[in-house]
C-alpha cells in the first residue's frame, strides 16, 4: 500500500487523493441517506399526527400511533394513543413532561447531527442508542420519586403493557 500509495512526480495523480476523494464521496452519500430518511420519517409522522385531537395541556390523542412521545422541537407535544387506560394515563404524562423539562428533545437532535456526521463510526451509533436508553431510564425514575415509590409496579404494568400491547396483571 504504501508503494502504491506514494507520490510520484512524474505521475498525474497522486493515488492517495483518489482514494480521498472516494472517501469523502462515500461519507457526503451515507449523511444525505440518513438525513433524508429521517427527514422523510419526520414527514409522514406530522401527516399521521394530523389528525390528532387537543386533550389539554399540550396533551394530543391519536388512533394512529402505538405508544406515547413527544414530537417537536422549539414547541414539544405530548401524544398519546387512544387506548391508552386511563389508570396508566397519569404517570405517561408525567413520564413525557419529565422529557420536556429536560429538554431531551433538544439533546436527541444535538445527538443525531453527531450521528449524522459520523455514521460510519460503531461507536458513536451505540452511543446515541445508550443515550436514548438512559433518557428513558432517567424519566423513568423521576416518575417514580415524584409519585412514590408505592406506584412503582402500576407504573412497570404500565411500561410493559405499552411496550408489548397486551395489559399485565400488576402484582
Amino acid at each position: 500500500l504504501e508503494q502504491t500509495s506514494a507520490p510520484n512526480p512524474m505521475g498525474s495523480v497522486n493515488p492517495l487523493q483518489v482514494y480521498i476523494f472516494i472517501a469523502a464521496w462515500i461519507w457526503i452519500i451515507g449523511m444525505v441517506i440518513l438525513c433524508g430518511y429521517t427527514l422523510i420519517s419526520w414527514i409522514k409522522m406530522r401527516h399521521r399526527l394530523a389528525e390528532s385531537i387537543p386533550d389539554g395541556d399540550n396533551v394530543y390523542l391519536s388512533d394512529t400511533i402505538t405508544s406515547p412521545f413527544v414530537f417537536g422541537i422549539l414547541k414539544p407535544k405530548i401524544y398519546l394513543p387512544y387506548h391508552l387506560e386511563e389508570g396508566n394515563r397519569a404517570a405517561v404524562i408525567a413520564h413525557e413532561k419529565a422529557h420536556i423539562a429536560r429538554k431531551d428533545h433538544g439533546w436527541k437532535l444535538l445527538g443525531f447531527l453527531v450521528l449524522s456526521v459520523h455514521w460510519f463510526n460503531p461507536l458513536v451509533w451505540v452511543a446515541f442508542i445508550l443515550a436514548g436508553k438512559d433518557m428513558e431510564m432517567s424519566c423513568d425514575e423521576a416518575v417514580i420519586r415524584k409519585l412514590g415509590s408505592h406506584v412503582r409496579g402500576a407504573y412497570s404494568a404500565s411500561l410493559l403493557t405499552l411496550a408489548t400491547g397486551h395489559r399485565i396483571i400488576a402484582g
